[in-house]
C-alpha cells in the first residue's frame, strides 16, 4: 500500500517543491500544471498554480514530509496499481518541428524528415509534453537549421531531451548541465539509448562558448544565473530562456540585457500562460563590452 501527498503551489515553485519532497523521503514526485489533461477524477490546478504529487509508503511519512517542508496538502491512499508505471499511459509519440519524440515503451515509426528521440524520463523532469519544453525545442530547431554544426549548451537538462535533440539535429558539440546528479544520470542513459554522447557536467565545469544556449528552468533561477549564463554566449549567438510565466518575461529579459545582450523578439513565443524569451549577442554588444 502507498500514499500520495498532493500540494497546491505557485507554478513557478513546483519543481523546487517536488525536489524538496524527494529529499524529505518521497519515493517519487510529479508536477501537474494543467498543461496536459489530468488523470480521470483528478482536479486541474488554477491559473498560475500547479499540483505537486509525491508518493510515500505510509500516511505518516507523507504527513511528516509535508511538515518538514512547511506545506499542507491532501494525503490519499493510492490504489494497488503501480503508480510509477501508470503515468506512462498518458504519453504517446509526438512531433515538434523536425523532432519525433517517442517514449521508450511505445513502438512507432518516425515521420519522414524527422529525427527520432527515444525518451524515458525516469525520475528526472522532462517528457517533452510541457509547453516550455515544446517552445524551446521548436526555437532550437530553427536556430540549428540556420547554423549547422553549432555548439549548443543545455542548462538544466533534466531528462536530456533538448541536448539529445540538438545532437541529432546536427550540433557539432552539445553540453548538458544540471545541478541534480539524478538528472545527469538519466540524461546519460537517454543519450546512450539514442546513440549520441553530449558532454554531461555540473554548471561550474562547463568550458567554452556556444552559438545556441537553451535554459528551461524557472524565472527566478534564470534571473539569478544571468551573470553566469550570458558570458557563455558567443558573438552572433542566441540564448533561449523559458520556464517563464506571463508577467515574468520583462524581468528575465532585463536581467540578460543588463549583461550586454539584446532582445531577439523574432524568436519570442508563448503557449498559454508560458513564455519563451530570446536574447542574442550581436557585434555591437560584443564591441560594447570591450
Amino acid at each position: 500500500m502507498s500514499f500520495s501527498l498532493t500540494v497546491d503551489v505557485p507554478a513557478d515553485e513546483a519543481d523546487d517543491i517536488a525536489a524538496l519532497l524527494l529529499e524529505a523521503g518521497a519515493a517519487g514526485a510529479e508536477v501537474r500544471d494543467g498543461s496536459i489533461a489530468p488523470m480521470p477524477g483528478a482536479p486541474r490546478p488554477g491559473e498560475g498554480r500547479a499540483h505537486v504529487v509525491a508518493f510515500f509508503t505510509s500516511r505518516e511519512d507523507a504527513e511528516r514530509a509535508a511538515g518538514a517542508i512547511g506545506c499542507s496538502g491532501a494525503v490519499d491512499e493510492v490504489p494497488e496499481e503501480d503508480w510509477s508505471e501508470s503515468w506512462k499511459k498518458e504519453l504517446s509519440p509526438f512531433t515538434i518541428g523536425r523532432v519525433f519524440i517517442r517514449p521508450s515503451w511505445i513502438e512507432a515509426t518516425p515521420p519522414p524528415g524527422t529525427v527520432e528521440v527515444v525518451l524515458d524520463p525516469g525520475m528526472a523532469f522532462g517528457t517533452g509534453t510541457h509547453p516550455t519544453t515544446a517552445l524551446c525545442l521548436s526555437a532550437m530547431d530553427r536556430l540549428i537549421a540556420d547554423s549547422p554544426g553549432a555548439h549548443v549548451l543545455d542548462v538544466g537538462t533534466g531528462s536530456g531531451l533538448l541536448a539529445i535533440a540538438a545532437a541529432k539535429l546536427g550540433a557539432a558539440r552539445v553540453v548538458a548541465t544540471d545541478v541534480d546528479p539524478v538528472a545527469l544520470r538519466v540524461a546519460g542513459e537517454n543519450a546512450r539509448r539514442n546513440g549520441v554522447a553530449p558532454e554531461l557536467a555540473t554548471p561550474e565545469a562547463v568550458s567554452g562558448s556556444f552559438r545556441v544556449i537553451v535554459a528551461n528552468i524557472l524565472a527566478n533561477t534564470l534571473v539569478a544565473l544571468a551573470p553566469e549564463i550570458a558570458p557563455r554566449l558567443e558573438q552572433g549567438g542566441t540564448l533561449l530562456l523559458s520556464g517563464i510565466l506571463a508577467g515574468q518575461d520583462a524581468e528575465v529579459r532585463a536581467a540578460y540585457v543588463s549583461q550586454g545582450l539584446s532582445s531577439e523578439r523574432s524568436l519570442d513565443a508563448s503557449d498559454g500562460e508560458w513564455r519563451l524569451v530570446a536574447v542574442r549577442r550581436g557585434v555591437e554588444a560584443v564591441r560594447g563590452r570591450r
